[in-house]
């Protein structure tokens, strides 16, 4: 079983944390070019920063990048610690300043 091992070291609110989570599954499908597309956030509240939405569409996600592997594909898991640094800066969207195709 494939796994996300992310460790976020600063302290966010739910919100935060979720756009930031939301961010990275958005680029690990552009990096794999998988088409994906988030589903709205319409909690008003603060929240936990997971919900099972999101726990859905990261499963679906990981599911399909494993198929996209069975078939062949070159896939990548994990992302380099400056895209991460750049989600928690720019929670809409991470730009990626590393090569991670290895």
């Amino acid at each position: 079983m494939i796994s996300l091992n992310i460790k976020l070291t600063i302290v966010m609110k739910g919100k935060e944390k979720c756009a930031l989570l939301k961010s990275i599954r958005v680029r690990l499908a552009e990096i794999n070019n998988i088409p994906y597309t988030p589903h709205p956030c319409n909690n008003t509240e603060d929240c936990s920063g997971t919900c099972e939405l999101c726990d859905a569409e990261s499963k679906w996600l990981l599911h399909t990048m494993k198929e996209y592997e069975d078939k062949g594909y070159p896939i990548i898991f994990s992302l380099c610690e400056s895209d991460v640094i750049e989600a928690s800066i720019n929670e809409n969207s991470i730009a990626s300043n590393c090569d991670t195709r290895r």
